[in-house]
């Protein structure tokens, strides 16, 4: 009796876990350089910044994937949680953007399609035209995050390209220096408030710190602006922010 007693129990705690897995959702993006041409080959990264609703992540914190030559990507694997995702591309500057993915909206294992209903597009900049950013993109090349971050204190300087210093703010997004991020886009945004890119930045920047509330705001004023494609990952991101900022 008590060894079936102890099976049952056994059973039950197996189902409760199973019940409580998170889905691991398919995201399919593309990558192209600033001109619209798709960039092939290139290495796309997530990493995962934080789970559902900002708890602790304890699933694989790190996908990879291969663009095709049409530049497209997709990543299985990808489970409830803020996100960073880049990319890595002989001559470019990695495009950055911080992301969260059903936030506010844990969904159950389930065998039916898990792939998300919006696609991730992003862009890169050429590397040749923002000599600026060389010193702290070889620091990057060679793993050192801390003097990369230390580099990139020259897009605070008077006279920097605005899309020089835009890309210099998704570097400081990248090695997660949410306020030198912040810092940046703001130089940028109070130049030009409009600036679609810098906006998403600015969020991003805002994801870092944690600051739900006003990321989403930020978002808001991105989506209509960013380029059409993008703006259907914006509206998902305004979605699961505006769920989190219910239950808080």
């Amino acid at each position: 009796m008590r060894k079936s007693l102890v099976l049952v129990t056994l059973i039950a705690i197996g189902l409760g876990g199973s019940v409580q897995a998170q889905m691991a959702h398919r995201l399919k993006g593309f990558l192209r350089g600033t001109g619209g041409a798709p960039i092939a080959n290139a290495t796309i990264q997530a990493d995962n910044l934080s789970g559902f609703r900002g708890e602790p992540f304890a699933g694989a914190k790190q996908h990879k994937a291969t663009t095709t030559d049409k530049g497209e990507w997709n990543i299985t694997g990808i489970e409830a949680g803020l996100w960073l995702f880049s990319s890595s591309a002989p001559g470019t500057v990695p495009a950055v953007i911080v992301i969260p993915v059903k936030f506010s909206a844990r969904q159950q294992v389930s065998a039916v399609g898990n792939s998300l209903t919006w696609q991730l597009p992003t862009w890169a900049y050429p590397a040749g035209e923002h000599p600026m950013l060389k010193v702290s993109l070889d620091l990057l090349s060679e793993g050192k995050k801390d003097e990369a971050s230390q580099a990139l204190t020259v897009a605070l300087g008077p006279d920097v390209p605005t899309e020089t210093r835009v890309a210099a703010g998704e570097l400081a997004l990248l090695v997660q220096h949410a306020s030198l991020a912040k810092t940046i886009f703001a130089m940028v945004l109070q130049k030009e408030p409009k600036h679609a890119r810098a906006l998403v930045g600015a969020a991003g920047a805002a994801l870092l710190a944690r600051e739900w509330e006003n990321a989403g705001k930020i978002i808001w004023d991105a989506r209509d602006l960013a380029p059409k494609e993008q703006r259907q990952a914006l509206a998902a991101a305004i979605d699961d922010l505006r769920g989190i900022m219910r239950v808080q």
